[in-house]
């Protein structure tokens, strides 16, 4: 990812969550604290392929354990906000 995702930078919160393949996932719209919204949003588009929204902290252990992606664990992304340096 070139840019930054709320699943790279946030604790907690909700995404649009999404699969078109069995390698690819994707990562769409976060919010804070409005799932309800996201899921309008995405049963709007009437395709499972518009994705499911999730919690954050699932979307990582998905992403980190299903698809070998390289994201820092809870307690690490806890210490860097407290560091100041997230």
């Amino acid at each position: 990812m070139s840019e930054k995702h709320a699943i790279q930078t946030k604790l907690e919160g909700y995404v649009v969550m999404s699969q078109s393949g069995p390698d690819s996932l994707g990562f769409g719209t976060y919010t804070r604290t409005h799932p309800a919204y996201l899921k309008e949003r995405v049963e709007a588009h009437q395709s499972p392929a518009a994705g499911v929204v999730v919690n954050v902290k699932r979307a990582r252990h998905i992403a980190r354990e299903y698809h070998g992606w390289d994201l820092p664990d809870e307690s690490e992304r806890r210490h860097q906000a407290m560091a100041g340096d997230a």
